[in-house]
């Protein structure tokens, strides 16, 4: 940006150094002509009417023609004034854009790189099933441990089998499908899961939608229409903002980034 800026100084300057120097060359023929009519009077101090007319007019011709001047460079100088102007507000439009573009991809690049980083952090982590501690059935005390115990061995299968790429998939259909309420499902997802029913549907279709793309090279050039009806959602915008809502990026840039990144390596 710094030399950016230099740059616009010194087309600035130049352009005023160029701007000027025409006056300058009209001023030094009008005293040079000036000049030249004084020593000529000087010389020949007696002059007839005509030589005298003569002298005259050949000055009022020379200011006529420093008038023509001014006026015709005048009216350059508004034209390279318009020019210049123009194309310096071109070059700055130009360099916004790239300089937007160019730390766009930067900011993207860093979002799509904290994104693989969480997820191989959470593939590193052993998860331990919840049932294999009964203690933990225990914890909700206004919950009967056996509901408890059902409740999770449904949410167990619900995700080992992707029921939620279903797009009927819901918390009174999870809850009637358990032989539960809808009161204890929900009870049971904010505790073991840390998070309501909608979150938790729409981070296991998410983490799904990011595992096809990683696994399977071709579905990077599915839409992102397709890939949200394949995961579940109802509409495309629905994936994208909660796509952007769970790893702060778009759905195409991440793509983007994720086949440059593959390509490097």
């Amino acid at each position: 940006m710094r030399i950016y800026l230099l740059f616009l100084f010194a087309t600035v300057i130049a352009f005023q150094a160029f701007d000027n120097r025409p006056f300058e060359m009209v001023d030094a023929i009008l005293k040079s002509k000036n000049k030249w009519v004084s020593k000529a009077g000087k010389i020949q101090p007696k002059y007839d009417a005509k030589e005298e007319i003569t002298w005259n007019d050949e000055l009022e011709r020379a200011n006529k023609e420093n008038s023509h001047l001014k006026e015709s460079h005048a009216t350059e100088k508004r034209l390279y004034s318009v020019v210049i102007t123009t194309i310096l507000i071109i070059l700055a439009g130009l360099m916004h854009i790239i300089f937007t573009t160019y730390h766009k991809k930067i900011y993207y690049k860093g979002l799509y790189l904290e994104v693989i980083r969480k997820r191989e952090g959470q593939n590193n982590v052993q998860t331990i099933p919840e049932l294999k501690n009964e203690g933990d059935i225990f914890e909700l005390k206004d919950i009967n441990p056996l509901i408890v115990e059902r409740i999770l061995c449904s949410l167990e299968a619900f995700e080992k089998e992707k029921k939620y790429l279903n797009k009927g998939a819901s918390l009174i259909n999870l809850a009637k499908e358990c032989g539960t309420n809808t009161s204890y499902m929900s009870k049971v997802i904010n505790h073991y899961k840390k998070q309501n029913f909608a979150s938790y549907l729409n981070d296991l279709r998410l983490k799904y939608a990011v595992e096809l793309w990683e696994n399977h090279p071709k579905l990077r050039y599915k839409s992102i229409q397709g890939m949200a009806e394949m995961t579940g959602f109802n509409t495309v915008q629905s994936f994208s903002k909660k796509f952007q809502e769970k790893y702060k990026i778009p759905p195409t840039h991440f793509l983007k980034n994720l086949s440059q990144n593959i390509k490097a390596s």
